[in-house]
């Protein structure tokens, strides 16, 4: 296997095509599918599924895209030079927002002011490799192949966000039943999965009008600005939406679901210096 391969996957699996990829590349369509072709038979298993010209990831090819951008990152670190100090550092992965969490990086970073974090921000984007991070801020459903240490933040309910014109915006809680009639914006990842508010709808009968997906928050709250969609959102989001003059954020009712959000770090190694002076301030914060 040949770090150039890595590199080619890495962008096939950006644009879910070859031909786009070979464009940014500058390389040829067949140069490029015969060094995929080459590296899923390395591996054994296929990578990507073709389907109507896109390359969508298979789940193994989602895994191995977070272990190749892991990779490419600490290769990209290591071209700094040698003899550059390097500040002290910690990764928090935040596969769901946490406000409470954020402010406690913020919190740390004052009293530790030497402390860099590096901080990836999931919204239905891209894999990563959670191993890699020092600690992963996650919701209960989020599967580890490593034993995990675990810290509980807050339970947290789901609202629905829409325009201040919307003519539910001024009720104190709304049902989801009273919803089914709107068009929806969701998130989505690149393999084509919605977010778990679409499934709720659906279960609770009804399938959503959607207008409107993208992998990223912050599209979808400007989408939402324009006025003409619905959404749901869970609490650690809310701040965000809130701020927005355009939208109104209502308790939701009849969602069915609370998703506790959780700290995590690795269990089968115990945590040395910063990253232990972290957990602990964490732990303190929590009252835990």
């Amino acid at each position: 296997m040949e770090l150039l391969q890595l590199e080619y996957f890495e962008k096939v699996a950006k644009f879910n095509s070859v031909s786009k990829a070979a464009e940014e590349l500058c390389i040829s369509q067949s140069s490029l599918s015969g060094c995929i072709l080459r590296l899923e038979a390395e591996l054994g298993v296929p990578l990507f599924e073709r389907k109507h010209r896109k390359m969508i990831l298979t789940e193994y090819g989602e895994y191995f895209l977070s272990v190749t951008r892991e990779i490419l990152r600490l290769l990209s670190v290591s071209r700094l030079s040698f003899g550059a100090k390097q500040p002290p550092r910690l990764s928090v992965a935040f596969m769901i927002y946490s406000e409470d969490v954020f402010q406690m990086l913020h919190q740390f970073q004052k009293i530790h002011p030497e402390v860099e974090f590096n901080v990836h921000g999931s919204t239905m984007a891209s894999p990563v490799s959670l191993h890699s991070f020092d600690f992963v801020v996650c919701n209960s459903n989020t599967e580890f192949k490593l034993p995990m240490n675990k810290l509980h933040v807050t339970s947290q309910a789901y609202y629905a966000v829409m325009p201040r014109n919307h003519p539910l915006s001024e009720r104190e809680s709304i049902d989801i039943q009273e919803l089914k009639e709107d068009s929806f914006c969701f998130l989505q990842k690149e393999a084509g999965r919605l977010e778990a508010s679409y499934q709720f709808c659906i279960d609770n009968g009804f399938i959503p009008k959607c207008v409107f997906t993208t992998n990223n928050a912050m599209y979808k709250l400007r989408y939402l600005t324009y006025g003409s969609s619905v959404s749901l959102i869970p609490t650690g989001m809310a701040g965000a939406f809130r701020a927005e003059p355009n939208l109104s954020v209502v308790p939701l009712k009849g969602y069915g679901h609370n998703s506790d959000i959780w700290f995590c770090w690795r269990g089968e190694r115990p945590l040395l210096g910063l990253a232990k002076e972290f957990m602990e301030f964490v732990q303190k914060s929590l009252g835990q």
